[in-house]
């Protein structure tokens, strides 16, 4: 009985001390644990946002709505690409130090704590919906992310898979796994708010802009992600011709001319003219093209920027009737 009694207290000991984690991975003063332990000996975890030159890593005081849970998992397990090419402090160092890596219970311990426990009031539910975000839209945001020099710290991959851009802040090629857009939605406001002294600044972008490279950084890294495809929505299986007439005669006559032959009053004085549309097979044009060439504008097919973008003043419905008219209408010679 003795024996038996020893035994049982070994195997005990055995199972006590070899899988803590799955015994303990869902108590909070477990994922405490690793955060003093670990974690804090280069992350700070509370205060208030101080300059980049006075940190040794990222604050977390804001993690639980700034990463998604399946990325930081992996994180956590060692499944994920170092985020700084260099390291976060490009003045000291030019090797990032190696991050811990825990076992599929402490990641996941941890993840729970830090989604539970660390928020941020600032962020709100993002004004992007994704869910009708656009291939245009997402080119858009690339050209965006060019032009505000978006490029010049952040790396990404161009379209042979190489990466690109420079590399003294955090990677994004794996931003819309990584971030989550209510998190992205705040912090393009205003980056300096989270981290004053970085290479961030405040730009001076529209909500429309704002949404566009909002929505690309939402789309890096995501295999297949699902474009929104206006066409194929009820507006456009609800499209009616004769109301796309009078949406027409208000206005693109001012500039196509009432049957469509570029010589409406506004034409005198554009060079290049407006399209002809009485010459153009426009039933044989594809969806897409009509759509964001009259939603975002000639420049964004590759034509004239006279011609404006009337997405933000028709409805999806008036856009949907105006392509119905002048696919009914302007058949070509």
């Amino acid at each position: 009985m003795r024996q038996l009694l020893v035994r049982s207290c070994a195997v005990l000991l055995f199972v006590l001390f070899s899988i803590p984690s799955a015994l303990w991975a869902g108590d909070d003063g477990f994922a405490q644990k690793i955060i003093n332990s670990q974690c804090k000996n280069c992350h700070r975890f509370e205060g208030k946002p101080t300059s980049k030159f006075e940190l040794e890593a990222p604050d977390l005081m804001w993690s639980g709505v700034k990463y998604q849970r399946p990325w930081l998992i992996r994180w956590l397990m060692g499944q994920e690409d170092n985020l700084y090419p260099n390291s976060y402090r490009w003045d000291k160092s030019t090797f990032s130090k190696k991050h811990m890596i825990l076992t599929k219970e402490e990641a996941n311990a941890l993840a729970d704590y830090m989604e539970k426990t660390y928020h941020d009031p600032r962020i709100k539910k993002s004004f992007v919906d994704m869910s009708t975000f656009t291939e245009m839209e997402a080119g858009l945001g690339a050209e965006i992310y060019r032009e505000y020099s978006c490029l010049g710290c952040h790396q990404i991959r161009d379209d042979e898979e190489k990466k690109t851009g420079g590399p003294i802040s955090v990677d994004l090629f794996d931003a819309g796994n990584r971030y989550t857009l209510d998190w992205w939605s705040r912090f393009a406001e205003n980056p300096q708010d989270f981290t004053p002294h970085s290479g961030e600044y405040l730009a001076d972008i529209s909500p429309r802009k704002a949404r566009h490279i909002i929505g690309y950084l939402m789309t890096l890294g995501v295999k297949d992600f699902k474009f929104y495809e206006p066409w194929k929505s009820e507006a456009f299986k609800n499209a009616d011709a004769k109301r796309g007439g009078k949406v027409y005669k208000e206005y693109c006559v001012q500039c196509h001319g009432p049957q469509g032959k570029g010589d409406g009053p506004g034409a005198k004085g554009l060079d290049p003219k407006p399209a002809v549309h009485a010459d153009l097979p426009l039933a044989e044009y594809p969806d897409d093209y009509l759509y964001n060439l009259i939603y975002y504008g000639g420049k964004s097919v590759g034509k004239s920027s006279n011609m404006p973008d009337w997405g933000m003043t028709l409805p999806e419905q008036s856009l949907a009737d105006v392509i119905a008219y002048v696919r009914s209408t302007f058949k070509g010679q």
